[in-house]
């Protein structure tokens, strides 16, 4: 049916809608000085034991930039939250990293608006290897994610700051292949001896420290996808798991990055392996030059000659210009696939 120069009467509260969503975004967005955050305590839903998360929002008042291990985290703990119902962020980080290891796009988007929150992977985070290598982890991962949405929503203070109807997720690394499996990623763990006799694979990460998946609990795989989550920020996946047929149910919109020289998942091979294999072409992006812990956050000068093999990129990756970059990227990507409440099934 054509109209002309009137809207319909479907489409004219589909605009009242549209424009309310846009007055409240700049109103929230003029409210923001800051980023505050917020530490949850979790029960981990793989063994029972303890699971922590931090929760990074939009503040009212300044945030003083604080000194940590390896980065400056720019957020103050429990500045008072610019209130309204705001879009979520999950973030998974990458096989033995940690909750803080992605806290300055955590931080960008903070200061556009989102909540983001993220954990220690129990089991598969700094300090706490224990269940590397199996399923409680290769499954388990989801697990965690969907306790921390579920953390989140339900905690007294942030809960009531979130849209839970405008949910996205971002990882790396093996956090990239988490937020895939929450999206609907169904791996296939036999794929990975073959991978390893390879020759060209015999250095990789993936065969000198596994080879194999050791199936610990196989009942886990019933709960990885996770269709609250409705859109995907995947930096430099592990990829080694997957083909079109445990690809084919990842019906959200996702955002790939791959580095050209990651020497640890085969230049940007597993990342254009989950490109090719989605089901929808997603929008994608390889980093000329860089490696695979280009994608966490800036090290402090001090810290980088401690840890050059995970602060120091190589000549001509500038890692400070692409996080602004990536934030940026990330901002842009979400506001379009979270921009509206999910249409029911």
């Amino acid at each position: 049916m054509k109209t002309s120069g009137r809207l319909s009467g479907t489409a004219l509260p589909r605009a009242f809608a549209l424009a309310a969503l846009l007055v409240a975004a700049s109103a929230s967005a003029s409210a923001i000085r800051g980023v505050g955050y917020r530490e949850l305590a979790m029960k981990d839903p793989v063994n029972g034991g303890p699971l922590r998360g931090v929760v990074l929002y939009p503040a009212t008042q300044p945030s003083k930039p604080i000194p940590m291990d390896l980065l400056q985290l720019d957020a103050s703990k429990d500045l008072p939250p610019v209130s309204g119902r705001h879009p979520l962020v999950l973030i998974s980080h990458g096989h033995m990293g940690t909750r803080w290891g992605h806290s300055d796009l955590a931080s960008a988007l903070a200061r556009k608006g989102y909540v983001v929150a993220s954990l220690d992977h129990a089991g598969n985070t700094h300090g706490d290897g224990a269940r590397s290598g199996t399923d409680e982890v290769f499954l388990g991962r989801a697990w965690q994610v969907r306790t921390l949405l579920d953390s989140v929503l339900a905690d007294a203070t942030l809960g009531p700051l979130v849209d839970p109807a405008r949910v996205g997720a971002m990882g790396f690394s093996m956090g990239g292949y988490t937020v895939l499996l929450l999206g609907g990623a169904s791996p296939d763990f036999g794929k990975l001896g073959p991978y390893c006799e390879e020759a060209a694979h015999a250095k990789s990460v993936l065969c000198t420290e596994m080879k194999v998946v050791r199936a610990v609990r196989p009942e886990l795989r019933g709960g990885t996808h996770e269709p609250r989550i409705r859109s995907l920020f995947v930096m430099a996946p592990v990829g080694v798991f997957f083909d079109g047929a445990g690809l084919k149910d990842v019906k959200v919109p996702v955002r790939l990055y791959s580095a050209e020289q990651d020497e640890v998942l085969d230049g940007a091979a597993q990342a254009i392996r989950v490109r090719d294999a989605l089901p929808q072409p997603p929008e994608y992006t390889q980093v000329p030059k860089a490696g695979h812990f280009v994608f966490l956050a800036p090290c402090r000068p001090e810290m980088a000659k401690h840890t050059p093999e995970i602060c120091v990129d190589p000549p001509g990756v500038d890692r400070v210009k692409l996080h602004r970059q990536l934030g940026q990227d990330a901002e842009r990507f979400f506001s379009r696939t979270l921009a509206s409440p999910a249409k029911a099934p």
